[in-house]
């Protein structure tokens, strides 16, 4: 493609992801999960700063301004909806550039961009109303800011402080940004090994970075242990009660999966027995199709003094096959993208010893470690796979990184070998994106 053809082609994608999200939004797809908590806590101050639920305030915080603007009409929860949507195109743009040095193809960089743009999961969340809205935004954001500490043999001490404020206010968004605090540590420790930094600048960068986010942290477990809530007393399972995910759910595959490419209803509750499907089945389902109906027709008029939950939302009969077919079309880039994973994980290994990390290396590590906080304690919460802790929607993030691995392991090993390839990829990608729009539209 012309240098300019690339940009053109996501300025096009973008804009039409933009009305294709106002047209869901418009008609509801602004409900989603705890649709009527996360409503509640931005409309009424008092329960901005409240530590006995799930997330942190920030998102509340910014949120309740335009609250206090536009009032109590639903004029509120769509203005809010459609500037998070706006958010995370904007967001997605720039992270298109930060990516587009990683390929040799700009074919399939292009393909990357259009296969991220109309993924049903990023952009059904993106409009759906709750801080889950916001993690891509805020991981592109410290892609770019880690990005500026790491490209100086010295890091600058104010980008080192600029990137603590930054991960601290992703912390107060989503707790899970915690994950990529002892990242950092570990990343600044083999460069203190390997670029000879006086010990002095090395604990200078350390605090820098993570002190603000530590202690918002400690913070908010310190004011949850005081309060009463789900987080204090209903997250973790109890002693004695078994598990509905346990490991082997985790990192298993089962025959009863293929009974989720008929794209079940998540309500409907099929699908939420325990030790029924493996979290690869239920995510992958997840990825790409609406399971949760969110972006389908709402049956009950909007009010925003009324209860709305999903459940109320109802799928035409004919989007099911559409998104049976998104599903199984969608099994080529979950392949691809466990395989790069893999191949780019150990890459990042290699490179970290060496002090040769790259962008994409930088973000598999921060992509991992999001998804591995968020992984790994599923056999220990209470109702792991009823309340839905395998939903991708809380691993954003990781997906932007592991699907980057994907297509770039495509673009580094089979594109140099096979001719062709790019556009075959770019007319499979394309095919997936109709599929989406379909069902989404």
């Amino acid at each position: 493609m012309k240098p300019r053809g690339p940009r053109i082609l996501w300025a096009v994608a973008l804009a039409f992801a933009f009305v294709l999200s106002i047209r869901a939004v418009l008609r509801g797809g602004y409900i989603g999960p705890d649709y009527h908590t996360h409503l509640s806590r931005l409309i009424q101050w008092p329960k901005v700063f409240d530590f006995s639920a799930t997330n942190p305030p920030i998102y509340y915080l910014l949120g309740h301004p335009f609250f206090l603007l536009i009032g109590s009409t639903n004029y509120f929860p769509i203005t809010l909806s459609i500037l998070q949507v706006a958010i995370n195109l904007v967001a997605l743009w720039y992270f298109f550039c930060y990516t587009q040095p990683c390929f040799t193809s700009s074919i399939i960089h292009s393909a990357f961009c259009l296969f991220l743009i109309f993924l049903p999961v990023r952009i059904i969340h993106a409009a759906t109303l709750g801080p889950d809205s916001m993690t891509v935004p805020l991981f592109v954001l410290l892609l770019f800011v880690l990005d500026s500490v790491l490209l100086n043999e010295t890091p600058p001490l104010p980008n080192a402080a600029f990137l603590g404020l930054a991960l601290g206010v992703a912390v107060w968004v989503k707790y899970s940004f915690m994950a990529l605090i002892p990242t950092l540590l570990v990343v600044f420790f083999f460069l203190w090994a390997k670029r000879r930094w006086k010990i002095a600048h090395f604990f200078v960068i350390c605090v820098l970075s993570v002190a603000v986010p530590s202690v918002l942290l400690i913070h908010s477990f310190w004011a949850s242990n005081r309060a009463h809530g789900y987080n204090t007393e209903k997250h973790w399972v109890h002693k004695g009660v078994p598990p509905d995910m346990t490991y082997r759910d985790l990192l298993s595959v089962k025959a009863n999966d293929l009974q989720l490419f008929r794209a079940p209803e998540y309500f409907k509750r099929e699908i939420l027995r325990a030790h029924q499907y493996s979290y690869l089945g239920l995510s992958h389902m997840g990825i790409f199709t609406d399971t949760m109906n969110l972006f389908q027709e709402l049956s009950v008029p909007q009010n925003i003094g009324r209860v709305l939950i999903p459940d109320q939302k109802t799928r035409s009969a004919w989007k099911t096959p559409v998104m049976s077919a998104s599903m199984s079309l969608g099994i080529i880039w979950t392949v691809s993208a466990l395989i790069g994973t893999a191949w780019l994980l150990l890459s990042a290994f290699r490179r970290l010893v060496k002090d040769d990390l790259e962008r994409e290396h930088i973000a598999i590590l921060l992509g991992m470690a999001y998804f591995l906080l968020m992984f790994l304690p599923i056999p220990f919460v209470h109702g792991g796979e009823l309340f839905g802790y395998w939903t991708p929607r809380l691993i954003l993030p990781a997906l932007l990184s592991f699907y980057l691995a994907a297509f770039l392991f495509i673009d580094g090993k089979i594109a140099r070998r096979l001719e062709g390839i790019p556009f075959a990829v770019l007319l499979l990608v394309s095919i997936q994106c109709a599929i989406e729009v379909v069902m989404l539209i």
